[in-house]
């Protein structure tokens, strides 16, 4: 069964909001209820809404417009990657986001261009030298390529999945310590909201053009799916645990660390 989002990350997103006042443990548990409790409600709504367009289709679907396929986009990724051995779901999400974008910025350019001469077809004249051209694209690509290698060799472990069993194996290489199995599911939990939180700032400041902040985000990401950021939290909990000369790290070694800083 899904569990939903750890309280910690809760109040930490408020913050983000702008909610300055402290958050009591036992709101902090009502946010996670609201939320989920909401979240259950937006999925019975696209799924009416997905089988009102699409009656007998068995996948839930964005019901507000149509999507590049998921499989094609990551297929097409899993032929280009080289520093790292599979693709994560995310990480397509992220591309879809960006190719999408692509998309409607490159045919809102050729529109006018249409529009200049009054007719209501695009044609392959009116796609600008600017918009087609792959140079700016290829410098992304090596740009990101480049970033990519770097975190790979600081970091050399690659996995597809994180698992209780594979945070242990990346504690017991930086301290030896054992973790207790609430503060790996704490880990776990934390580190799949971190990842949401990525990929929802990615989003919206790919909407917006921020470049400098996109490609801050994607860097962030990378570290993220090279364990970079994993072993920052487990060192920082480690710390915190020799300092109260615990064995072992527990819950509220991992709930102290700002996952988000």
């Amino acid at each position: 069964m899904a569990k939903p989002w750890a309280p910690s990350h809760v109040s930490e997103v408020a913050k983000g909001l702008g909610i300055d006042h402290r958050i009591s443990g036992e709101v902090k548990e009502k946010l996670v209820e609201m939320l989920h409790l909401r979240l259950k409600q937006i999925t019975r709504e696209m799924e009416e809404e997905t089988l009102l367009n699409e009656p007998g289709k068995k996948t839930l679907s964005d019901p507000n417009r149509t999507r590049l396929g998921f499989s094609r986009t990551r297929g097409l990724m899993i032929e280009e990657i080289e520093n790292v051995e599979s693709v994560s779901s995310a990480a397509v999400v992220n591309a879809n986001e960006i190719l999408e974008n692509y998309l409607k910025n490159s045919l809102l350019s050729a529109a006018e261009e249409a529009d200049n001469e009054k007719v209501g077809t695009i044609k392959i004249r009116h796609m600008s030298t600017k918009t087609t051209s792959s140079d700016n694209i290829q410098q992304t690509e090596t740009s990101l390529n480049e970033s990519s290698e770097e975190v790979s060799v600081s970091n050399g472990q690659k996995i597809e999945s994180l698992s209780p069993v594979n945070i242990k194996n990346i504690m017991k290489q930086l301290s030896g310590k054992k973790l207790d199995n609430d503060a790996v599911e704490e880990l776990l939990l934390l580190y799949y909201d971190y990842a949401s939180d990525l990929e929802y700032n990615l989003q919206k400041n790919i909407q917006q053009g921020d470049l400098s902040s996109i490609k801050n985000l994607l860097e962030k990401y990378e570290k993220l799916m090279m364990l970079g950021w994993m072993r920052r939290i487990l060192k920082s909990a480690s710390e915190k645990a020799d300092y109260e000369n615990s064995n072992s790290i527990k819950i509220e070694h991992i709930v102290a660390i700002d996952p988000w800083s």
